[in-house]
């Protein structure tokens, strides 16, 4: 096998035919396109750069996991949208760490008579012996965004919950107000006692309880225990039982 050719000279080429590809847009209207790709965050306010094609993929990204979450309110909201975020970080982290492998896999040759696969593991051994500080970074990078993760989600999980019991809280107390006002033959409105919800949501849950009670109270009730029968004789079997 010859011995690979300088590394780092092959990158600094790779970089120079790179850098002649890309030197930013030179007509009017790309400028234009670049200064329309800082989009401001409608639910943070804060003014983000990134390429159409990402922002395309990152809204949409963010948007199904939030929608999945279903926050409530601008406080669950800014967690999940939080939550959205750290996860495709994390993705992009990986897909860095991948394109690092690809980028030394790009630039470095060696003796093509060397078997493919013996080949590829020694490209990949010499790109992260190249960005060994690169990958630790990423590492670094990716430890700290899934403790912010693992944080908001519990932070959100917490508010839903506690949201949710206040609701049913509020639904049991409002029952008893509307079933003591049924018994004074008087209409009850839930708003009148500051509740958020409406009459037919109340109606809803009161009638969901009293199927729900019933249906307790008939699965405890015993089981009649099977008594055995004496079975049946046969027209004249008992006759010829006496006869014998």
């Amino acid at each position: 096998m010859s011995p690979a050719p300088d590394v780092s000279q092959a990158r600094q080429a790779a970089n120079e035919r790179n850098a002649q590809l890309s030197t930013g847009p030179r007509t009017q209207e790309g400028k234009q396109k670049i200064r329309l790709n800082g989009l401001r965050h409608g639910l943070t306010g804060q003014m983000t750069l990134m390429p159409w094609e990402d922002r395309a993929a990152h809204d949409k990204f963010c948007k199904e996991l939030i929608d999945e979450l279903a926050p409530e309110g601008k406080e669950e909201a800014l967690l999940a949208n939080s939550v959205a975020e750290d996860h495709w970080r994390l993705n992009r982290i990986r897909a860095i760490e991948e394109n690092i492998f690809a980028l030394g896999c790009a630039t470095v040759e060696l003796d093509v008579s060397a078997h493919p696969n013996v080949r590829q593991a020694l490209l990949m051994a010499q790109t992260f012996l190249e960005s060994a500080k690169s990958f630790n970074l990423l590492t670094l990078y990716e430890s700290r965004i899934n403790r912010t993760l693992h944080r908001n989600r519990a932070e959100l999980t917490r508010l839903k919950t506690a949201r949710l019991e206040a609701h049913q809280k509020q639904l049991e107390e409002a029952a008893l107000l509307a079933e003591a006002n049924k018994s004074a033959e008087t209409p009850y409105d839930p708003a009148a006692d500051g509740f958020a919800f409406s009459a037919p949501e109340l109606a809803r849950h009161i009638d969901r309880t009293r199927r729900l009670a019933a249906a307790k109270t008939a699965a405890r009730k015993p089981v009649a225990p099977v008594t055995s029968q004496k079975p049946v004789e046969k027209p004249g079997e008992g006759d010829l039982a006496s006869a014998a």
